[in-house]
């Protein structure tokens, strides 16, 4: 599966403490194997959010990302804490 990284996503990112950069980079290696088993991706509480295909995953307890899947590709869209996570839905 190949990874694709968005600019905003990027952007959020770098935004990010040291810490909290190494949670995603951690959920980032876990995600693709996860997806195709369900008892391994309770732990990272993947959900789908949109019917447009854009899922969640948390990255610890204050930050979430949010990913789009089409057939093998994962595009990563935004990073961000709950709240900003709610305001970008509202744009789709």
């Amino acid at each position: 599966m190949r990874i694709a990284l968005g600019e905003r996503f990027q952007r959020d990112v770098r935004d990010l403490d040291p810490q909290q950069r190494a949670a995603v980079f951690e959920v980032l290696l876990a995600l693709p194997t996860a997806l195709g088993a369900p008892h391994t991706h309770a732990g990272l509480g993947i959900r789908k959010l949109h019917r447009s295909g854009i899922w969640e995953t948390r990255v610890g307890l204050g930050l979430r990302l949010v990913f789009a899947l089409e057939p093998n590709l994962l595009s990563l869209v935004r990073v961000g804490t709950h709240d900003e996570i709610r305001r970008f839905l509202r744009t789709l």
